[in-house]
């Protein structure tokens, strides 16, 4: 007899080079009816029955007593050992049996389904060089088997079975793919898709693949995508298609063989991750990117329902790709309410052309030309909710190492918060944003706005606002195509001020959450700022975000000296002070925000411009005043130290620079002064350690006019998998270092903090062994330094910690001062892993002349922000690079941002100075 398909749904299309998949049979269009589900038996079944043939069927009862009732009405094809679900072959006498039968919920067809693949590219949002995410964890590949011996997945499969029913019956013909040939096979080699009759079928590199997008790790692999999204991670391959000769069945000659999974198989498989989980092998996520029929409203019946919520309720998320039928529904069993179902975007956030979308859809990640592993040693390309469900399943991975105190429903819960919501008709989706999850960072997720989207905020303090030269703006552009803003002392949003000759508004930019509401704020430096009569006195806005945008929520703050609270209310303008030249936010480890500003013009102790830091810690704006003089701070007030002139901070450090501290008789030497957040008892941090350069535990040696500390970075440390989040590593830049013969070339040196102390892990100029460069007259390598960790939550490496640093005065060819940008891994030796970045080279246009790139840089978890205030174009620019390009070798698109295109107003003086 004929036996149709019933609401089957391919969910993988591959390229020309890695195979073709069977047609797509028809699918039902919507969920059926109450009068047609009135009973237990779906009414297609009598339809194939009727002939007087029999159909396999998945049996579900009320408890498992009522099993035994039940396998009476046929054959037992399939019995399972926790889920109330016998599979049976069964006649049209058989399905009236069931029908009658006290205890049976519903009898459906055990119907054999393909994968859900269409074909795709690298996962963009990945975060670079995560070599160590989702230690910890394992994944379970419920799929086609995985190729044990693929370079990219082998060495960490952990456990394999099989699960490959055969049936006899010309309406199925299924033969089994587990390499022993029998219908279950469990043990080392039990999956391998890369032996047995899996090595001959084409179909059967779809596991090989998601498993690789899962937790592939390409270190040290030629030609191998960078990472999968969790490469750390275990991997459980288990086999669950059968091999089908049934013309019907795989949809026509052409398509005859195929490879298909029974429902059957399917559960068997989930009750293997059950077991293993209860073994004690950590599983986090079970991934089947397959499916079938379209649903619009959860299916609680389906066969795999109670094995499902059962590994749910042992910690383990199933996760299943929606469909790519193109339809506001998606398939089972992603229609189960415990579930995590998974529809894909393209790698700009639109909606894959072919995947299902809708209400029951929980998440949605890249799935369009994803790169992974192909059974051979080789890797391919494809598209489908095949390879979108896989990148859900690393990212539990990886969360589940970032916090492990985190249960299961708060995991899934954070992907959903921190995802990019994606609208379309009828719904809205959230899109996973594992870095967001991660938190990377303080500043890290710049959202102005909070609708998800990473905003940015860039300074041209140079412009001149309402007649007034140098007054400054600085100009919003948020994202997902939310529109342009502009910020100037000449808005009414900003109290107490008004755009003056010479304030330099946007002179420094910090990010942070001050009132923790979910939105980023925007702390703004006034370096240039009159205080009545004091010229360049300084001060600082703090300008907080709302979901009507930058400044229009929360009245915004001036802070000033002379006024408000704490140590501010007790100081006095002065005419040079500088306030805000500098600052440093974000939010400490004890979840406190906290922002400092610089003040390296104030005068005290009888001194000239020994300078100053105001610290504002906690959600109020009391602040505290720390100088030379204050309680344990390390260094001696002098004049003209400019303590203040620089400040970096990580949610364990504070470090603040004097760039023109003497050293003995050598002025301008420079040196910083280290701290932790824990507020002493003057309520200001306690110091850890006052750097400089005749240090003995620092190299080199202090020389006049070297400002040690003239640029500052840092970011959190990781050393090993157990470490807790309380190392920072600090980069300090040094653009005045010169040599005998060279002035000015600069270097930068990278010191690991402790919460009590330090080392120094390496100093690095062009002159270093193996650094590409070399010391030249006026190059000012470290006039700014950008440190990073592309994801926090894993161990530190040479590839996910890296340094950005500027070289402004670097010539290029005959063009000279063209600058450029230097790449450091912030372990390891520098040379092996350093990058240069410059126009021509990973940025846009060709090298000209006076353009100092290098002069402005920002770094978060997922780009490297260039300032470019000084090049070719009349107002200045500005680019936002993926470290995905610099660290991995991709080819994301780069974000530029110019005065006079795309919303931005033809206007500015020194557009790029800063950038959040």
């Amino acid at each position: 007899m004929k036996k149709p398909i019933w609401a089957t749904v391919l969910t993988v299309v591959m390229t020309a080079t890695v195979g073709i998949i069977p047609a797509q049979a028809a699918a039902p269009s919507s969920t059926p009816g109450a009068a047609e589900t009135a009973g237990p038996v779906d009414p297609p079944l009598y339809d194939e029955t009727a002939g007087g043939g029999t159909v396999r069927v998945n049996v579900v009862t009320k408890n498992r007593a009522d099993l035994p009732g039940a396998a009476t009405a046929g054959t037992t094809m399939q019995s399972f050992e926790t889920v109330p679900v016998v599979t049976l072959k069964v006649n049209r006498g058989g399905l009236d049996k069931l029908a009658g039968q006290p205890g049976v919920v519903s009898v459906t067809e055990d119907v054999p389904v393909p994968p859900t693949l269409e074909s795709t590219r690298a996962l963009a949002d990945v975060p670079a060089g995560a070599e160590e995410a989702g230690r910890g964890s394992a994944i379970a590949i419920l799929d086609t088997g995985v190729d044990t011996g693929h370079p990219y997945v082998k060495d960490r499969i952990v456990s394999e079975a099989c699960f490959s029913p055969t049936d006899p019956d010309p309406d199925y013909a299924a033969t089994s793919l587990c390499p022993d040939g029998t219908a279950a096979q469990t043990g080392p080699g039990a999956a391998n898709s890369g032996a047995g009759p899996c090595a001959a079928i084409a179909e059967c590199d779809h596991g090989t693949h998601v498993a690789g997008i899962a937790a592939g790790s390409g270190k040290n692999l030629a030609g191998a995508p960078a990472s999968g999204v969790a490469p750390a991670a275990n991997l459980i391959a288990i086999q669950i298609f059968s091999k089908f000769s049934s013309e019907d069945v795989c949809g026509g000659p052409e398509a005859t063989p195929c490879v298909l999974s029974f429902t059957s198989a399917q559960i068997a498989g989930l009750e293997r991750v059950q077991q293993l989980k209860q073994s004690g092998i950590p599983v986090i996520a079970a991934n089947l990117s397959l499916g079938s029929g379209r649903y619009t409203t959860s299916c609680e019946d389906d066969p795999r329902k109670q094995a499902i919520t059962n590994l749910f309720n042992a910690g383990v998320a199933t996760v299943v790709a929606a469909g790519n039928n193109g339809a506001d529904a998606v398939g089972a069993p992603a229609c189960v309410s415990s579930a995590i179902a998974v529809g894909s975007t393209t790698v700009d956030d639109q909606l894959s052309s072919f995947t299902n979308r809708g209400q029951l859809l929980d998440l949605f990640a890249r799935g369009t030309g994803v790169v992974s592993s192909v059974p051979g040693g080789g890797y391919g390309s494809k598209n489908g909710t095949s390879m979108a469900a896989p990148y859900v399943a690393g990212a539990l991975a990886v969360l589940r190492e970032a916090f492990p105190e985190k249960n299961l429903a708060a995991l899934e819960s954070l992907l959903k918060s921190t995802g990019k919501p994606i609208t379309y008709t009828g719904a809205t989706t959230p899109r996973v944003d594992l870095a967001k999850a991660l938190g990377q960072g303080p500043g890290d997720i710049v959202d102005f706005n909070c609708d998800g989207r990473r905003d940015i905020a860039i300074a041209d303090p140079d412009a001149t606002v309402s007649g007034a030269a140098k007054a400054g703006r600085v100009q919003l552009v948020y994202g997902g195509g939310k529109g342009n803003g502009e910020l100037s002392q000449a808005l009414p949003i900003l109290p107490s001020s008004a755009a003056e000759a010479n304030d330099r508004f946007g002179g420094s930019l910090a990010t942070f959450d001050h009132n923790l509401d979910g939105c980023t704020d925007l702390a703004v430096g006034v370096p240039g700022e009159a205080i009545g009569t004091e010229a360049g006195a300084g001060g600082v806005h703090i300008v907080y975000g709302s979901t009507a945008g930058l400044g229009q929520g929360k009245a915004t703050v001036n802070l000033v000296q002379g006024s408000g609270i704490g140590a501010l209310a007790g100081m006095s303008a002065e005419a040079g002070d500088r306030m805000g030249e500098a600052l440093a936010a974000g939010t400490t480890i004890a979840g406190v925000p906290y922002l400092a500003m610089g003040v390296p013009g104030e005068d005290g102790g009888g001194f000239v411009n020994p300078g100053a830091v105001v610290y504002l810690h906690g959600t109020g704006l009391n602040n505290v005043l720390i100088n030379q003089n204050s309680e344990g701070v390390p260094g001696t007030m002098e004049s003209n130290d400019d303590f203040g002139a620089s400040l970096a901070g990580s949610p364990q450090h504070l470090a603040i620079g004097s760039p023109g501290e003497a050293i003995g008789s050598l002025a301008d030497a420079g040196a910083v002064a280290v701290f932790n957040h824990k507020l002493n008892s003057a309520k200001i941090p306690t110091s850890i350690a006052g750097l400089d350069q005749n240090l003995a535990e620092l190299q080199d040696g202090a020389e006049a006019g070297d400002t040690f500390g003239f640029s500052l970075s840092m970011t959190t440390y990781r050393p090993n998998a157990a470490a807790t989040g309380t190392e920072s590593l600090l980069v300090i830049g040094t653009p005045g270092e010169g040599t005998t013969t060279v002035n000015n070339t600069g270097r930068i040196d990278v010191i690991r903090l402790t919460p009590t102390g330090f080392s120094q892990l390496s100093g690095i100029h062009q002159g270093s062994t193996d650094v590409s460069g070399a010391n030249e007259d006026g190059d000012r390598f470290g006039h700014t330094v950008a440190a990073v960790s592309t994801n926090p939550s894993a161990v530190s490496t040479a590839l996910n910690t890296v340094v950005a640093v500027g070289v402004p005065g670097e010539d290029l060819g005959t063009a000279t001062d063209v600058g450029g940008i230097m790449v450091f891994g912030l372990l390891g030796k520098p040379g092996d892993s350093d990058v240069t970045v410059h126009p021509g080279r990973g940025l846009p246009g060709a090298p000209v002349t006076g353009e100092k790139v290098g002069n402005a840089l920002t770094a978060t978890g997922a780009f490297l922000y260039v300032g470019v205030p000084d090049g070719p174009t009349p107002y200045g620019r500005a680019h936002t690079v993926p470290w995905f390009n610099i660290i991995a070798g991709g080819s994301e698109p780069v974000t530029t941002y110019e005065p006079g295109k795309n919303g931005l107003p033809a206007t500015g003086q020194r557009f790029g100075a800063g950038m959040r």
